[in-house]
Order: C-alpha cells, then structure tokens, then sequence
C-alpha cells in the first residue's frame, strides 16, 4: 500500500497529532516514515533590531534551528521506541513553498498533516496550508484532526 510515509511536523499540537497517526501507519505497513518540517523564516520587524544589535537575527536564527533539532532528537527516540525507522528533511524558507519542494525531494507516497481548527480565521476562506498542499502535492494527502 505505502512504501513511504512523510508527515509534516513542528511544534504545534496538530503536528503531534499527525506524527503519532504516521508512526502508526508506517508501523503496520512496514513503510519508511520521513519527517518533512519547514524552518520559517524571521519576521520582517527582525531587521529593525539588527540596526541596534546585528547579531541578534543570527542568534534567533541559530535558537529556531536547535529547537528543531531538539524537536527532531525527540520523535526520533518516539520512532524507536515504537520500532519504526525514521528519517528527516528539513528546509528554511516559507511554509507552503518549503513543504511542497520537500515532497518533491522525498516522494512519498503519503502525506500525513495535521489540521487547525480555526473558527472565525482567514484560513477557511483563503484556504488554509492543507488546501494548498492538496492541490498542488504529488502524493495522497492524510488530514488528521
């Protein structure tokens, strides 16, 4: 059925969800699992402190990426525990760009998302990150609530 399972993954509870839901499908298929996460970018307004204290976007920049990859250190140790192998790919950039060119590179057959409940948000109306990857990835997508 699956032979390659990618979930998008950060620190939002959603995420967690959709990671717990691919480690359980990759286990009973026997599929790879691979966790795609995109490091967004600083906000704008980070520049106007780079004025007073140029070292400051380096340092926030390099704090994301160690939070990752504590992040990562941890679901990988979920992952063993539970007998599943699991690898990473990881890009910096903007969400939706950044995932779809990680589902290029990794090509899985399956997509595990976790979805936001946002009443009252743009996203609905706009269409949110799972609308986009729905349209435009080149693999099944499973939205997990």
């Amino acid at each position: 059925m699956f032979k390659k399972i990618a979930v998008a993954y950060d620190e939002s509870t959603e995420a967690a969800r959709a990671f717990r839901s691919a480690l359980e499908i990759a286990k009973l298929t026997s599929s790879d699992l691979t966790i795609i996460t995109v490091i967004e970018r600083l906000p704008a307004y980070v520049s106007y402190v780079s004025a007073v204290a140029p070292d400051v976007p380096q340092i926030l920049q390099q704090e994301k990426q160690t939070f990752y990859r504590d992040l990562h250190h941890k679901a990988r140790e979920i992952a063993e525990q539970a007998g599943v192998s699991v690898s990473f790919a990881t890009i910096e950039g903007n969400e939706i760009e950044g995932l779809l060119k990680l589902i290029d590179d990794v090509q899985p057959d399956l997509l595990v998302i976790g979805l936001r409940r946002e009443p009252g948000g743009f996203s609905g109306f706009f269409g949110g990150t799972a609308h986009h990857l729905a349209l435009h990835a080149k693999c099944n997508i499973l939205g997990i609530r």
